[in-house]
């Protein structure tokens, strides 16, 4: 098929908020932009650039590229423009270049004027060739969580979680099959077990027959519940999706051999019930979804191997399967297509493509997918997974429009022709066209070589010699005189005028008025048509038709405009004929030699037409002179109204007076370029710095201060109180300005009540300035406590150096304590710790008293003794003995160890 590329330029003028110098200092950005990242090959594809920050007011290139896969090059152009603010905005518009690859590249290179590159972005795309879909009766679909569109959720299963899913699907929006079923034109919907429903998919289902997890029909209890419940049979203009075999990799049995046997069977038994054509697709790279990504490296390499092994006996079985039971597979390379996807993710908009959009993941069943409470990324329609194994709805999106490509025919240019068939390309998107698949230009209805859009002759004869217009010489009127070149005996006479109508153009006859004289030799040679005799100057004009009678130089109406005899060659008579005379009325003047009507005799420049005078004899004649009395200047080249010479920017248009004739934007009278504040008609001046205009700044000469709103004399920036006109320094930064704080440079302390040098904060008694501390918290001062550091003394009435809480005798310096108690000091106290004894009298009484009572005892056992006798003796000699036997029984019988201390805890024995 014959391509050609159409392209379309649009510069959009945006109001810009500010106008952008050529000599602007800031970076230079673009932003490359599409609507679509995925156009239909019959679309136009839009590419917008925003430019930000280009020079102002010069000439600049756009070189736009458009590449394939193959990084060819498809289409290039170059255009010029000119930046219309601070963002410029250039829209490519290109169509009709689609050549059979999904994946663009458009590059646009900004250039100056010197080609050198300013800045450049690249923007990818995808393309997918418009398809004509097949009519069928009814979409069938069977299959596992890619393809169910709520029967799970549907369930006594009752998943997935919505939201974040989308009504049942297993994504956040319409899933692949559904795009697929808008194309053919039909209306899919889901059922299951007894239930009717064209989309028979389910959840976490498997290949094989039975049920997953007890609750989750795998894909041969699908298709024998749908024969079972809805109908035993199936038309043959039904079309079968059949997509399986994910969940037995991922949970299952992950055999290639058992999977690609459980689909053999599968088909047989739809193929058996009448169906005939069928939806495939193989199985992507599992190993690259979140889900499998979180197993080990070993685990991936496995389950990667397996699902090529099972790619490829699928791809067998297929075709062996459609020679076999003659029936048509729609085969869908997903794991080709899921793989371009990740090499070209950006020209579908995708930015992950390895982590899923909703985070968490735990279910009830060993599904990946995602629950209520699960967060799901604001980007989602940038992921390529929304949970660890299921593709967003942006995803599931272009699954859909691959699907269509493949199951479709191509039909390119969107005309309802089938490429194949289709003998006009690039039908014009909405054009109506015939069988052929072309429109009305693109036709030839009177088969002349050329197309009716191009034929200027629609109804030539057949078999007619034609130009490049589609007309033959009977239709052609090449130089357009009213004669068509079949008599024309000019017929390609180049002009548009033929004096004489007699079929050559004045530009080819040689005698245009029939006068007999020829052109090159005749003054009129469009005059009066034969022969005339009536001519005063013998120029071949007849009289009446001689606009110079006199044949002086100037017409009949020039001499009468200017006041000369149409008769007389020298009205002035100054020996110069009229005719070459430039003031023929102006005997002074004769000669103009810059033909400026001003004679060379008064001329300052006679040889320079578009000057005459030179009122201020600057060497500038007046006309060129924009100021023609002010011999100082001449020029203003940028229309400011200032003189070049003493204009400091005299090819920017400037009303400044500082410097003189500079841009102001602000109107303020200093230019922008020396006018610390250009959009600020008050300020113009910053002498310190600080961002504020000297006319407002309270403090023009210091950078820190600007302000001062207490009117104290301090910025605000250092007046710690810049509300307070009585405060601005506070250096000891208790909050307390110093005029007030009694202790400027002590942040614990501002106050001193009591006048006495120590600060309130610190002072116990703030209103007694005989006292400040009271170190050990008696409640006494320090001043006065004779026991500053002892929180239980604080005077000492005899100044004995014992404080009088501790002092039994406080008024007496000799006496402090006493041990005995007996109210007699130690000091004074022979017996200190005796309370029996005060003096040494009472002791030797009470040492007498104790003799003479031992004294009496002893004579009274001595009377006693005598009086008893010898038998008293004897029994007490027995008594002795006695008392030795029971020592020394206890002396054998005494324990060699302490006793265990729970002895002591238990009561005594009766």
């Amino acid at each position: 098929m014959r391509r050609r590329a159409i392209l379309i330029l649009a510069v959009l003028l945006l109001q810009a908020t500010t106008g952008v110098h050529a000599t602007s200092g800031r970076a230079i950005d673009i932003e490359l932009i599409t609507s679509n990242q995925g156009w239909l090959s019959n679309q136009t594809a839009e590419i917008q650039a925003d430019l930000s920050n280009l020079p102002y007011g010069v000439v600049l290139i756009a070189e736009w590229t458009l590449q394939d896969e193959s990084s060819e090059i498809v289409f290039q152009m170059n255009d010029t423009f000119q930046a219309t603010g601070t963002v410029t905005t250039l829209i490519l518009e290109a169509k009709h270049f689609y050549n059979n690859d999904t994946f663009y590249n458009v590059t646009l290179v900004v250039l100056d004027s010197s080609n050198n590159t300013l800045i450049q972005g690249t923007q990818a795309f995808a393309v997918f060739q418009n398809s004509i879909m097949p009519t069928i009766g009814n979409f069938l679909a069977f299959g596992d969580s890619l393809s169910d569109m709520g029967n799970a959720k549907n369930s006594i299963v009752n998943v997935p979680d919505v939201p974040p899913y989308w009504q049942g699907r297993f994504s956040n929006g319409e899933i692949w099959i559904e795009y697929v079923s808008d194309s053919f034109g039909v209306q899919t919907t889901i059922g299951s077990g007894t239930s009717a429903g064209d989309n028979r998919a389910f959840g976490g289902s498997q290949t094989g027959p039975g049920y997953s997890y007890v609750l989750l029909p795998n894909v041969g209890t699908q298709i024998s519940n749908y024969f079972a419940n809805v109908q035993s049979s199936i038309p043959s203009n039904d079309i079968i999706s059949l997509w399986s075999g994910g969940n037995d990799f991922l949970y299952g049995t992950a055999n290639a051999d058992t999977i690609a046997a459980n689909m053999e069977t599968h088909i047989r038994q739809l193929a058996n019930a009448g169906a005939t054509e069928f939806i495939i697709p193989n199985l992507p790279p599992l190993e690259k979804t979140p889900e499998v990504l979180s197993r080990t490296q070993s685990q991936q390499n496995v389950i990667g191997q397996e699902v090529v092994n099972y790619n490829q006996k699928l791809s067998g079985l297929l075709v062996n399967l459609s020679g076999e039971l003659g029936i048509t597979v729609h085969t869908i390379d997903a794991w080709t297509i899921f793989n371009d996807i990740l090499q070209h993710k950006e020209a579908l908009g995708l930015t992950n493509t390895a982590d899923a959009a909703c985070s968490g993941g735990i279910s009830l069943l060993p599904l990946p997918i995602c629950s209520s409470s699960d967060t799901v990324a604001p980007n989602v329609d940038e992921y390529l997974f929304f949970d660890k194994a299921h593709p967003t709805r942006v995803m599931h999106h272009f699954i859909g429009r691959f699907a269509v490509e493949a199951i479709g025919t191509a039909d390119t240019d969107g005309d309802g022709v089938e490429d194949e068939y289709d003998s006009c390309d690039w039908t014009e998107d909405r054009s109506t066209s015939d069988l052929e698949g072309c429109d009305w230009a693109q036709r030839d209805d009177d088969a002349d070589g050329v197309v009716n859009g191009d034929d200027a002759c629609q109804d030539t004869l057949l078999n007619s010699t034609v130009d490049e217009n589609g007309c033959s010489a009977v239709q052609r009127d090449s130089d357009n005189d009213g004669l068509n070149d079949a008599i024309d005996p000019c017929p390609f006479s180049e002009g548009q005028f033929d004096h004489d109508n007699d079929g050559c153009t004045d530009e080819v006859d040689l005698d245009d008025d029939n006068d007999g004289v020829l052109d090159v030799d005749d003054e009129c040679p469009n005059g009066f048509l034969g022969v005339h005799d009536q001519d005063l100057d013998m120029d071949g004009c007849h009289d009446d038709e001689d606009s110079d009678i006199d044949g002086d130089g100037l017409t009949n109406e020039q001499e009468e405009q200017a006041g000369t005899d149409e008769r007389d060659t020298d009205s002035d008579d100054d020996s110069v004929n009229d005719g070459s005379d430039a003031f023929p009325t102006d005997p002074s003047e004769w000669n103009d030699a810059d033909a400026d009507g001003c004679g060379d005799n008064k001329d300052a420049f006679p040889l320079n037409a578009e000057e005459c005078l030179d009122s201020d004899g600057d060497g500038v004649g007046d006309n060129e002179d924009l100021f023609p009395t002010d011999e100082s200047e001449w020029a203003d080249q940028d229309e400011d109204g200032i003189g070049d010479n003493s204009d400091e920017c005299f090819l920017v248009f400037g009303t400044s007076l500082v410097p003189l004739g500079c841009p102001d934007y602000d109107g303020d009278g200093y230019g922008d370029a020396v006018d610390a504040f250009p959009q600020n008609s008050e300020e113009w001046n910053d002498s310190d710095g600080d961002g504020y205009g000297d006319n407002s700044d309270a403090f023009p000469n210091d950078s820190y201060d600007w302000n001062d709103r207490d009117n104290d004399s301090y910025g605000d920036n250092r007046d710690a109180f810049p509300f307070d006109a009585s405060e601005w320094n506070d250096t000891d930064l208790d909050t307390v300005g110093d005029n007030q704080d009694v202790f400027p440079t002590d942040p614990t302390e501002w106050m001193d009540s009591d006048g006495d040098g120590c600060g309130d904060n610190a002072d116990v008694w703030p209103q007694d300035p005989l006292e400040c501390s009271d170190r050990d918290f008696d409640g006494v001062g320090d001043n006065i406590d004779a026991f500053p550091d002892s929180a239980l003394e604080w005077l000492d009435s005899d100044g004995d150096g014992l404080g009088d809480n501790s002092d039994l005798f406080p008024n007496d310096a000799s006496a402090k304590y006493d041990s005995d108690q007996d109210g007699i000091a130690n000091a004074h106290d022979p017996f200190p710790n005796n309370a029996n004894l005060d003096s040494w009298f009472d002791f030797i009484v009470r040492i007498g008293g104790v003799l003479l009572l031992v004294l009496g005892v002893a004579a009274y056992f001595f009377r006693y003794r005598q009086s008893e006798g010898q038998g008293k003796w004897d029994e007490s000699e027995t008594l002795v003995d006695k008392q030795g036997e029971e020592e020394h029984m206890l002396q054998t019988q005494r324990p060699t160890s302490p006793p265990p201390l729970d002895v002591f805890t238990q009561p005594p024995q009766q």
